[in-house]
């Protein structure tokens, strides 16, 4: 457990229209690009700005492409007639270091080009933060590894740039999301410049890719609670120091051979923010303060992560029962905890669950008040020196990723009304083009809840994001 910061909450009102920064510029035509993005239903105008919808492929099982290849062929056919769509459907493509090393083989990649347009779909965003395998083990911390202090995360990403322009993204525009860094646990002095150096290398790569085919290729990096980047403030004074100082900018211009004006808009072009509102809403930020925010450092939002998190009030044992079915042995679930006006973090559901366990076990039988009522003292003075202050009940947040659909579980609320929020801001103001449900916690989700089959549930999941938009 450790204590961060302590913050006080209030709504906050920003002029969203008048910050908003996206960073459009012409670019050469690309000639795998043969249909027109204007018949697409999943291709929405929000204020004017075509942004488009999907859901990412990594709710579903595969790392080696031998495995994800049949699995999309299973699953995107029946995600179509659940939703009785046929027109051109774009794509949030999940590609582990082992699949996209298979893709680089000519005949396995015009495979699946092939089949793509045989199919009327198209990518448009990568999600690059996973590595390796990601469903039927465990994987907790280690899918932070290997972190951007590592060469590793670097050639991986690069690959998928290079993969991503090779798939023809719409708009000669393409995005990947990553990991914010490492996790906060891993961290020592120094990390942060060396992740920086290896992110601005990243983003060298990606502005030689986009000046030698006039594809646009920009990084995400996402925050996510108990790393490095968890929260907007730590993410614009990041961004600050380690991206858009001078010498960053200088180390760009020397990589690029770009002037320091062009390396300045470069910089802001390839690399951004992956908006994840499942994430952002378990640290508790208000949406539009913190769209507003990063709009106003000149950060821009590449893509939105379309999700929610499971939100309990007043949490006490009954809570905690109830709460154990979602601790499982896959996937982190971070917690925060707001207790008045502190925020407490967790690195895992079953972390929080046993400190808070401790801590209503010490209150019931240390509590002087009940102490005092068993042994018959209720001599005033007394009971005044030794009365105990009364502790506000805590309010937590689950970093576990539930269907958007979902307003409240059986027992607890979620936080669907954040996630109503930003989709309501995207519609009026149009910040960012590229949004992608994301649940990839399907699998280990209680059976109560999955009643339905998973082509089912991702339909439903981005036909309630496209009736709000």
């Amino acid at each position: 457990m450790k204590v961060l910061y302590q913050s006080s909450f209030g709504t906050v009102a920003w002029p969203l229209s008048g910050l908003r920064m996206n960073f459009w510029h012409e670019t050469t035509i690309n000639p795998f690009f043969n249909y027109d993005v204007s018949t697409q239903l999943m291709n929405l105008d929000c204020a004017g700005v075509p942004s488009h919808l999907s859901y990412c492929t990594n709710i579903h099982a595969g790392d080696a492409w031998s495995d994800v290849l049949p699995e999309l062929q299973r699953q995107l056919p029946k995600v179509r007639s659940a939703m009785d769509y046929d027109k051109p459907m774009g794509l949030g493509l999940r590609l582990s270091r082992n699949s996209v090393d298979s893709l680089q083989d000519p005949d396995t990649f015009t495979q699946f080009q092939s089949w793509l347009s045989a199919n009327n779909h198209y990518v448009f965003t990568i999600n690059g933060f996973p590595y390796g395998v990601f469903h039927g083990e465990r994987v907790k911390e280690d899918v932070y590894k290997p972190d951007w202090t590592e060469d590793a995360r670097l050639e991986y990403t690069c690959l998928l740039a290079d993969t991503l322009v090779k798939l023809s993204p719409p708009d000669n525009y393409g995005s990947i999301s990553t990991l914010p860094g490492t996790y906060k646990d891993w961290m020592m002095p120094g990390t942060e410049k060396l992740i920086a150096q290896n992110l601005i290398k990243a983003v060298a790569h990606c502005t030689r890719l986009q000046q030698k085919t006039g594809v646009t290729i920009a990084l995400a990096l996402e925050p996510e609670p108990c790393c490095m980047l968890e929260t907007v403030s730590e993410s614009i004074a990041f961004f600050k120091q380690y991206l858009f100082s001078k010498e960053a900018i200088q180390s760009l211009a020397k990589q690029t051979g770009l002037d320091e004006s062009a390396a300045t808009e470069a910089m802001h072009i390839h690399i951004g923010i992956c908006y994840d509102v499942c994430h952002s809403a378990v640290e508790f930020e208000n949406p539009a303060h913190a769209i507003a925010r990063l709009q106003s450092a000149g950060i821009e939002i590449v893509k939105i992560q379309l999700s929610s998190a499971l939100e309990i009030p007043n949490v006490n044992e009954a809570s905690l029962r109830q709460l154990s079915r979602f601790d499982e042995p896959v996937y982190l679930h971070q917690v925060v905890e707001q207790r008045g006006d502190t925020l407490v973090r967790f690195n895992d559901l079953r972390a929080a669950i046993s400190s808070l366990r401790y801590r209503l076990n010490t209150r019931s039988t240390l509590d002087p008040s009940l102490q005092f009522a068993m042994s018959g003292c209720y001599e005033p003075a007394t009971t005044q020196l030794f009365s105990t202050k009364a502790e506000a009940d805590p309010t937590w947040r689950v970093h576990f990723h539930v269907p958007v659909f979902i307003e409240h579980t059986e027992h607890f609320s979620t936080t669907q009304s954040t996630l109503q929020q930003v989709l309501q801001i995207q519609k009026l103001s149009g910040f960012c083009r590229h949004l992608e449900v994301e649940t990839y916690t399907w699998d280990v989700l209680p059976e109560a809840y999955r009643t339905q089959s998973v082509s089912e549930a991702i339909a439903r999941e981005v036909d309630w994001v496209r009736a709000r938009l």
